[in-house]
């Protein structure tokens, strides 16, 4: 790639960033400028491209390792394994670790109002994960190492929040307005032998209705999409 002097200035980014970042990373680039690809988000039209291409890396190996991760420790269905690679690999995952990084401290854009950006910082992370995929030779233990480590606050929260929907959800509910979410059992059907609970949780001027074996089920399973019902409200 070719850029005039203002340019280069302009994009240029030092040694001591970088140096940093492979502190938090536990990464050191063999080339840096890789990193620094990375680094200068796609909104600058002349790094576009070798931006979006480490994105597209970074996105594409992040999805693997988190989902080998969830097949090699969990033991649920295919619903609750796809339900916990989304959390773990949206846009909202990427985004808290890239500010865990101080990547928004470094990242070059076509303007400032940029670099505290959730898409754009989400991005950003994905290109770092594609950069030290690229740098290290396609080494993906290495890149599954420092997914993990990186990505294990996040594990443990969505554990947690797992565990106990129901209790998260009050929290949540509590904490903006004082007030609590209400269950409603609204049919009981299937037959005696296997029953059908269906369940109604309202909250915050949201209603969502979910099926379970059980009252117990459906209320758990209905406060579980509900967080994540008001979890991306946040974003919007």
């Amino acid at each position: 790639m070719y850029y005039n002097k203002n340019i280069n200035k302009r994009l240029a980014i030092s040694i001591e960033k970088v140096n940093n970042l492979e502190c938090l990373l536990c990464y050191e680039f063999k080339n840096k400028e890789t990193i620094r690809s990375a680094l200068r988000h796609s909104s600058i039209k002349v790094v576009a491209i070798p931006f979006e291409r480490l994105e597209f890396l970074g996105d594409r190996v992040l999805g693997v390792v988190i989902a080998e991760y969830i097949y090699r420790t969990t033991r649920g269905d295919e619903g609750g394994m796809a339900r916990m690679h989304s959390a773990l690999v949206c846009a909202d995952a990427c985004y808290t670790i890239a500010l865990q990084l101080g990547i928004n401290e470094i990242i070059k854009t076509a303007g400032l109002h940029l670099r505290n950006n959730k898409t754009v910082l989400a991005d950003a992370m994905e290109a770092v994960l594609g950069a030290v995929f690229t740098d290290s030779d396609r080494d993906y233990l290495r890149l599954e190492s420092i997914i993990l480590h990186l990505w294990k606050p996040l594990i443990i929260q969505y554990c947690a929040s797992e565990q106990e929907p129901k209790t998260q959800l009050q929290e949540l509910v509590h904490a903006r307005s004082n007030t609590f979410p209400v269950y409603t059992l609204l049919d009981i059907g299937g037959s005696k032998h296997q029953p059908v609970f269906k369940v109604q949780v309202s909250a915050l001027g949201k209603t969502v209705e979910t099926l379970g074996h059980s009252k117990k089920e459906a209320e758990t399973l209905a406060a579980r999409e509900m967080l994540h019902l008001l979890r991306n409200d946040e974003w919007t």
